[in-house]
């Protein structure tokens, strides 16, 4: 809901539903009761306009201004809970069909409406009334001017004031209509283009409000999306939408997953594969598991990251803002010296109709939130405008080797058992241990425990997970520990004297190591085979062709497995055995440097470092703290995903700053234009109109190459 004008008696504004309309009816009542006052509303669902209508005091407009932006942050926030999902687990709604409730009405019709009324007006309206009903229709325009010279405020409300009002001081009410016009045109274009972005954004995570299909007693039931519950068998036919995260329970189909992934071709899932709410079924039938639904989707989260995400605006678009607002006092001045030379209040005047700052504040946070679009729909979600920013600067990136470089889904390869320690005990005990931590390393070890029938009970107390080093615990009565060479030989003291064959023997080129101890000897290796992802080497050398200059592998492994998968790479800087406070001490160093650094990591254990660094970046596997600590999450498989939102970024920051060039230089010439008495004010008024329109539509343009400009 915001303020579109307002003056004494009267507030125009606009709402998206009549139950806003209905609740700010009742706030400005209990606001108004105070003082004795009351106060009509008159609302229009199809225009989505209303008007408060009440006594003409500029105290209440005031107070009811006031009322209305407070109810502004509300109802954004009851919005984004209602389009991500209620609290009860309803799903997101659809993007609606024509003339359904919902719907974004065309902007050319609008326009057409407003431009047919002026003239409709001005045909049949008696010569004699048409003064006055100009002056009726600018005074908005005017007190919305008024009122920011009181705040002491000089700009863009008091520039278009003035503009308007110079045209009634000569009397040429046929300009300030026009001019008016325009203005109404203007911001009509300014609300659909933003409105429009944002439907985009729900587009492309929405799901819909159709009933979906779930089994009860082995018959398929059509019931509501928001009684959808964990645990729930989901019947997904072909052409239907997957309306929860789980698992295929039966069933083969063909899901389209590009509103998630990226991937361009649907993938086929079969019984025990992952899908996603909002991913499509192009071909088939399968039955869905349920294991999140509503809000705790995946996508419900990424829609909710992209619309908070004007929270965090980009560097340069807060000084576009703020650039505008500096050119406003200088188009006043501009407007002084003309007028001096020329004693030509006309001319004058055009100096005030093609201000900069329209333009410059509408089209760059639409290029940017476009930008963001693009790039989530890509498969990395930037959680706001700053790190879209930062993402064009990188000149740095750290990686983290495990679930990042590798693939997320390591295996236990060997278990070696020491000390007189049968291997069923140590691998029961870590799987055991390891089951409460969610992480890929600590997954393969459950994973075969489980494939080879070890019932691990909690024979153990409470297990302690020591930040990068590993976990520990009491087994009867004995302090038991799993981690790291560093963590279990050096800080905790247990001798490896004897047992350096055996270690030898149970690893391999590239395998990582665990080692397992018991009361205070060890007990046995675990080496864990973790790939390299087939995609790691092409995403290497697309980092060195966009010329970051420092390539970094961070591992907590020991120096054989990061040679290894170095060599593999062929990446030259790295780190072994590295702690989460080397971590971000290596980022602060290569920030001190003058690097602009991004961090790409997926465990407990990165999640300083993302901090740190000015770009965090999370797998879509990572621990949940890597996915909150983040500022860009990927959401697919896809390494290449970074190097598309790099590359979206680099183009947005080019496509801002052509921007900038093209208002300063077409205003320009109108202004010359208008100075010079070549174009009427009503037609300059109309140029700049067109030019900022033009930029808008510009700026909400694809950014990648198949797009590219």
């Amino acid at each position: 809901m915001t303020v579109i004008r307002s003056f004494p008696g009267r507030i125009r504004f606009a709402a998206q539903d009549a139950a806003a309309v209905q609740l700010l009816q009742q706030q400005a009542e209990v606001a108004l009761d105070q003082v004795k006052a009351d106060v009509a509303v008159e609302y229009n669902p199809r225009t989505k306009r209303g008007l408060l209508i009440f006594e003409k005091d500029a105290k209440l407009t005031d107070l009811l201004v006031d009322v209305i932006e407070s109810m502004t942050q509300t109802l954004s926030v009851s919005s984004s809970q209602q389009a991500l999902a209620t609290a009860d687990g309803s799903s997101l709604p659809a993007v609606s069909d024509a003339g359904q409730e919902g719907e974004i009405e065309n902007p050319v019709w609008i326009i057409s409406k407003k431009v047919l009324n002026h003239y409709m007006a001005r045909m049949f309206m008696p010569p004699t009334i048409r003064p006055y009903w100009t002056m009726f229709n600018v005074a908005p325009l005017i007190w919305e001017g008024l009122k920011s010279l009181r705040q002491r405020k000089l700009d863009v409300n008091v520039l278009d004031a003035a503009a308007v009002g110079a045209a009634l001081a000569m009397r040429d009410f046929n300009t300030a209509g026009t001019i008016n016009l325009l203005l109404d045109i203007s911001e009509t274009l300014e609300e659909w283009t933003k409105e429009k972005s944002r439907s985009d954004i729900a587009a492309l995570f929405s799901g819909d409000s159709k009933p979906v299909w779930v089994m009860r007693d082995d018959e398929p039931v059509a019931i509501s999306p928001d009684q959808l519950v964990v645990g729930d068998l989901v019947v997904v036919r072909s052409g239907a939408r997957i309306p929860v995260d789980g698992v295929v329970a039966e069933g083969t189909a063909l899901v389209n997953q590009s509103s998630m992934t990226g991937e361009p071709l649907a993938v086929e899932k079969s019984v025990e594969s992952e899908v996603y709410s909002g991913t499509v079924v192009e071909e088939g039938r399968i039955i869905v598991y349920a294991q999140s639904v509503g809000s705790d989707t995946r996508f419900a989260k990424i829609a909710k990251i992209l619309q908070e995400s004007d929270d965090r605006k980009a560097d340069i678009h807060s000084q576009a803002v703020k650039m505008a607002d500096k050119i406003v006092p200088f188009s006043f001045i501009l407007s002084g010296v003309v007028y001096a030379i020329t004693r030509n209040a006309t001319q004058a005047a055009a100096v005030l109709l093609a201000d900069y700052s329209c333009a410059i504040k509408l089209a760059t946070p639409l290029a940017v939130r476009s930008a963001m679009l693009e790039a989530a729909h890509n498969g990395a979600v930037i959680k706001g405008g700053k790190y879209l920013e930062h993402l064009s600067q990188l000149d740095a990136i750290v990686l983290d080797k495990t679930g990042t470089l590798t693939e997320a889904r390591p295996e236990l390869v060997n278990v070696c058992p020491m000390n007189g320690y049968t291997r069923e005990f140590v691998l029961r005990q870590a799987a055991c241990m390891e089951e409460h931590f969610p992480h890929p390393v600590a997954d393969a070890i459950v994973r075969k425990a489980d494939e080879e029938g070890l019932i691990h009970a909690e024979d153990h107390a409470e297990v302690e997970y020591i930040l990068a080093h590993g976990i520990a615990t009491m087994l009867d009565g004995q302090r038991t520990i799993l981690g790291s060479k560093h963590f279990v030989h050096e800080d905790e003291g247990i001798p490896f004297a004897g047992a350096e064959d055996l270690i030898a023997e149970c690893s391999g080129a590239g395998l990582s190591l665990l080692y397992f101890a018991c009361g205070g000897e060890l007990a046995g290796v675990l080496a864990i085979k973790d790939p390299v992802r087939d995609d790691a080497d092409q995403f290497i050398r697309k980092l060195e062709n966009m010329d970051v200059e420092r390539i970094i592998m961070l591992t907590g492994d020991g120096e054989e497995t990061a040679a290894a998968v170095a060599s593999d790479l062929n990446i030259e800087e790295y780190y072994a055995q590295a702690l989460p406070d080397e971590k971000t001490a290596l980022i602060n160093n290569l920030k001190e440097q003058g690097y602009t650094v991004a961090m790409v990591g997926d465990g407990i254990n990165d999640s300083a470092a993302l901090t740190t660094a000015n770009v965090g970046v999370s797998m879509k596997h990572g621990a949940d703290i890597a996915r909150e600590a983040c500022d860009v999450m990927l959401t697919g498989e896809r390494l290449d995903s970074l190097t598309d939102a790099m590359e979206v970024s680099k183009r947005v920051m080019r496509r801002i700053k052509r921007n900038f060039m093209f208002i300063v230089a077409s205003n320009t010439l109108f202004i010359g234009l208008g100075v010079t008495g070549v174009i009427t004010p009503a037609l300059m008024a109309l140029l700049h109109n067109s030019g900022t329109v033009l930029t808008c539509v510009h700026s909400m343009r694809p950014m990648l190459p198949e797009h590219s400009e």
